[in-house]
């Protein structure tokens, strides 16, 4: 049972000091304790764990425009980070893990800015139809997260322009 929330912030936008945070965050989280922590990345593309970068993304662009390629340790797919989106992840024991209740968690906040948001499919936000955020997790011994981003404010043709995705699942 929850009995301590812990909220930290990052202050720096490098997406490999963000993402090695998060795993320091999940090494040191405690029994009976949650942090949530909010962090953004400038101008990076995250890969999940079991993505091969060369087949998903477009790698001469993203030397070219100066984008950086991180891994995470969750899976799901890539995604775009830049200042106008806002990353999330409740890091927590993992017998205190429930997506569901980390979810409603995300959709009360957006609710109270005025945001009809919904729980759609597996674990993708909406918003008039529209996803805003997708979740990936990472469970390892007795700790787990949940993390996923929010787009805000996101450059939306940026986001598409150094994905390479195959042509299956863009049908």
């Amino acid at each position: 049972m929850i009995r301590d929330i812990f909220v930290f912030e990052a202050t720096g936008f490098d997406p490999y000091e963000n993402l090695a945070t998060e795993k320091c965050l999940m090494d040191r989280v405690l029994p009976g304790q949650c942090i949530l922590y909010l962090w953004q990345n400038q101008n990076t593309v995250v890969i999940g764990r079991n993505q091969n970068a060369f087949k998903e993304c477009r790698i001469s662009l993203l030397e070219e425009d100066g984008v950086r390629l991180a891994r995470r340790l969750s899976g799901g797919g890539a995604v775009f980070h830049d200042k106008g989106n806002l990353n999330f992840t409740f890091l927590l024991p993992r017998a205190d893990f429930d997506i569901s209740r980390q979810s409603e968690v995300i959709l009360r906040a957006c609710r109270a800015f005025g945001i009809p948001a919904e729980l759609s499919g597996r674990n993708d936000l909406t918003a008039l139809g529209h996803k805003f955020s997708g979740s990936a997790f990472y469970k390892s011994g007795s700790r787990a997260y949940h993390h996923g981003t929010l787009l805000l404010h996101a450059d939306l043709e940026r986001m598409g322009r150094y994905f390479s995705p195959p042509k299956a699942k863009l049908e």
